[in-house]
């Protein structure tokens, strides 16, 4: 089994070497190859990755994808992923690490079979940003709709780093980031929970997730952020009808829910904002509150949540302060 590591390269000097070193140090004993992917940046980066790598006589092979000009991080993981060798694919952030047993711990659960993905554990390095927890249980197996069932609970991550995806299932089903945007990982993972058909999980730290000042994770709410949100559920709704989704209920309630908790981030970071994008998310809606009852049935919160999508639009906006208050400390998964 052969595994390539995906590193997008763009403005990280100070922090890719480390990053780069803890490839190196991998105990994984099968096929290794590292791409990396210039994005072309602004600072030395390159320079450092070359100086790195240039005395290297381990079995790990490196490459080196350059873009003609910047496309960000998207674009660069897509082009990584268009140029891997691997039966397998794993994305590293070149400002984060990874642990010396990462490859070789997420391998593990393939031994038995060819799992389309592997999810591990990760530590975050830094402040910002509550760890996101993993519920599942280790080398546990998820099958079919168990992998969306999951994911709806948020029982693994939506992070599309520290994972092993299967080359030929990303292939099979054409699944690439949505290049333009920033938070491309929410409709990625939301992609990869509605098609795999097999998911295994590593309750093992293999990933070190550091944060610093400035990175997207940390940074406030913007317009740029609400538009982008809105991109994003508008392809999670085609997505769903292309596959035939609409009607489960775990997709479903995803997508309804990343709704209610957009407009509340919208609500709190960019109030002016809020009826544009309400406006914008109705033109999008592909399913009805009556469509909402048929799946959910007699659930009253899910119910009450929906409701607005039969509301006129100026009847909307005061229901909506009072939905977004309540379930910001509510949870209706």
């Amino acid at each position: 089994m052969k595994v390539s590591i995906i590193i997008p390269v763009y403005n990280v000097a100070p922090f890719v070497a480390d990053c780069i070193r803890s490839v190196m140090r991998q105990t994984w004993e099968g096929q290794l190859e590292c791409i990396f992917v210039d994005d072309c940046g602004t600072d030395d980066s390159m320079e450092v990755v070359s100086s790195v790598i240039q005395d290297y006589q381990g079995p790990i092979d490196f490459k080196t994808v350059r873009h003609e000009q910047n496309r960000g991080l998207s674009a660069a993981r897509n082009t990584g992923m268009a140029a891997a060798t691997g039966d397998y694919v794993y994305f590293l952030d070149s400002d984060d690490e990874i642990t010396e047993d990462c490859i070789e711990a997420l391998a593990r659960p393939m031994k038995e079979e060819r799992l389309d993905v592997t999810v591990g554990d990760y530590r975050i390095i830094g402040t910002g940003m509550p760890k996101i927890q993993l519920f599942l249980s280790d080398d546990h197996i998820l099958r079919g709709r168990e992998v969306t069932h999951a994911y709806r609970y948020k029982e693994w991550y939506m992070m599309s780093v520290n994972k092993l995806y299967r080359t030929d299932f990303l292939r099979e089903n054409d699944l690439r980031f949505r290049e333009g945007i920033i938070h491309e990982d929410e409709l990625w993972s939301f992609q990869i929970a509605c098609l795999a058909k097999s998911m295994a999980c590593v309750r093992q730290e293999t990933y070190l997730y550091k944060l610093r000042e400035g990175s997207i994770t940390v940074r406030d709410f913007s317009p740029r952020r609400a538009e982008c949100m809105n991109i994003i559920l508008k392809e999670m709704c085609e997505f769903s009808q292309k596959h035939g989704l609409t009607k489960d209920q775990d997709v479903h309630n995803i997508i309804q829910n990343f709704r209610i908790d957009c407009l509340n981030k919208v609500r709190l970071g960019a109030p002016d904002k809020l009826h544009d994008f309400y406006r914008d998310q109705r033109r999008m809606m592909t399913t009805s509150w009556l469509n909402s009852c048929r799946i959910n049935g007699t659930d009253l919160k899910k119910q009450v949540r929906d409701f607005h999508m039969v509301l006129p639009i100026p009847l909307v906006y005061p229901y909506l302060g009072m939905l977004l208050r309540y379930f910001e400390k509510q949870s209706c998964s």
